[in-house]
């Protein structure tokens, strides 16, 4: 094999060389989405018993607003119903507004200013951190409940994670599992809601399962406030604070927990400008995750080898943007510098061809699998057919916005700066 190598000329070497360093590295990139359907799997019945408490705690529940006119009033009537003793819960919502978002928060607060508190702030200092921040150093409770200004939270959620936090007193938050409130509005979210549920029930199930570093999702959390006090609080140093927090309080020996059962639904992005635009800011949060933290991941003694590689790989996500792109640009050269009879034959004569080709394969079953599995996990009695297109959709859109993540994976690395661009939220509900 390796003489067939040899007998190619040095440019073909070079260009045959570099597309299988590519393929492999988008090929550990699958193997592992593969790996975490398989932990995800394993760990499906994982669950644990809250215990029974006695009285509930203080809780304070933090909303994070930016001209979100749409929704400001839905989310806060949304928090305002939850069941739970209005002694024992108070709203606090920071406004960066410069519309009539603050209008509209105000007048909660002058309805009910035994339960909202609202915090107007003049400039975005640290963005949504900064804001976050900000409630915090306001905040007596021990415990505080995050969303975003697009979710309805459900009645119930406070009774069901509270008394998670007390089964142990390192537990720094416990997260709840993304769903949507408009998956039938358009193709685009059609198959976002796939992806939403594939990073829920895989994702961050398989990670929680295997007790693996994961991704505090940024809404639909309960906080301890000493956990995030412990770590310096919410940093503003990335567009990925929720990401950044949740790695350094784990980082530090504190927990979480998962409850995939639990929803708190959201507003999907229902065009492809407003997608990418979302997925853009997420890249360069987790690239710039990366680089502030794989230092002290690689040197942790509380993590084991696996554990570090894993928690890479989480902060190393957007990375495969880069590299489709890089495969891309070969690929012209690739198919010119070669014969079409050469991949019929020769290429599999040579060291790299069979490698490269497994490779291959695990590149285009491990989307199927993992999406196969997500649909096959949320049907209760039987398969629905009518999302398995929904997977091609999810291909379409992962390309479609290959160029801006690419970029903004760079500018992250490279410490490129640029200010966090909130997504706009329209209110839309299905039906």
């Amino acid at each position: 094999m390796f003489n067939v190598f040899l007998q190619l000329t040095t440019a073909q070497q070079i260009i045959l060389t570099l597309m299988t360093i590519v393929t492999i590295l988008l090929g550990l990139y699958a193997m592992n989405w593969s790996l975490l359907t398989y932990l995800s799997i394993k760990g499906r019945n994982k669950t644990l018993e809250p215990p029974q408490i006695k009285e509930l705690p203080e809780v304070t529940i933090h909303i994070p607003l930016f001209n979100e006119r749409n929704v400001a009033e839905r989310i806060i009537e949304s928090c305002m119903k939850i069941d739970y003793p209005k002694d024992k819960m108070k709203i606090i919502v920071i406004d960066d507004s410069t519309d009539e978002t603050t209008k509209i928060v105000e007048s909660f607060e002058n309805k009910f200013p035994h339960l909202i508190k609202m915090i107007h702030r003049d400039d975005r200092t640290g963005f949504k951190a900064g804001a976050l921040q900000t409630a915090l150093d306001m905040t007596h409770s021990d415990f505080v409940m995050i969303f975003d200004a697009d979710f309805v939270p459900r009645k119930d959620i406070l009774r069901k994670l509270v008394p998670y936090m007390y089964l142990d007193e390192k537990i720094a938050f416990v997260q709840t599992r993304s769903s949507y409130l408009n998956k039938y509005q358009t193709w685009v979210t059609r198959s976002t809601a796939l992806a939403i549920d594939g990073y829920g029930i895989i994702d961050l199930r398989g990670r929680y399962s295997a007790n693996l570093l994961a991704h505090f999702s940024g809404t639909g959390g309960l906080f301890r406030c000493s956990a995030i006090r412990s770590v310096g609080g919410w940093s503003s140093e990335t567009l990925a604070e929720d990401l950044d927090l949740s790695i350094q309080m784990q980082l530090k020996g504190w927990k979480y927990i998962f409850l995939p059962k639990i929803t708190c639904p959201g507003e999907i992005p229902a065009t492809f400008k407003l997608l990418r635009k979302q997925q853009a800011r997420w890249a360069k949060g987790f690239a710039q995750c990366f680089k502030k933290h794989y230092r002290s991941i690689i040197k942790s003694p509380l993590l084991s080898i696996f554990q570090k590689f894993e928690a890479l790989m989480l902060l190393a996500t957007y990375f495969v943007a880069p590299v489709s792109v890089l495969s891309l640009i070969l690929m012209p050269f690739y198919f010119s510098i070669f014969p079409i009879s050469f991949f019929f034959h020769d290429y599999w004569l040579t060291i790299l061809g069979p490698i490269a080709s497994i490779f291959l394969t695990i590149i285009y079953i491990s989307p199927l699998l993992l999406y196969g599995t997500t649909i096959f996990e949320l049907s209760e009695k039987h398969i629905d057919y009518n999302e398995i297109p929904r997977i091609v959709g999810i291909a379409a859109l992962g390309a479609g916005t290959l160029l801006a993540t690419s970029k903004a994976t760079l500018e992250g690395f490279l410490n490129i700066n640029s200010q966090f661009e909130a997504t706009p939220k329209y209110g839309t509900i299905d039906g």
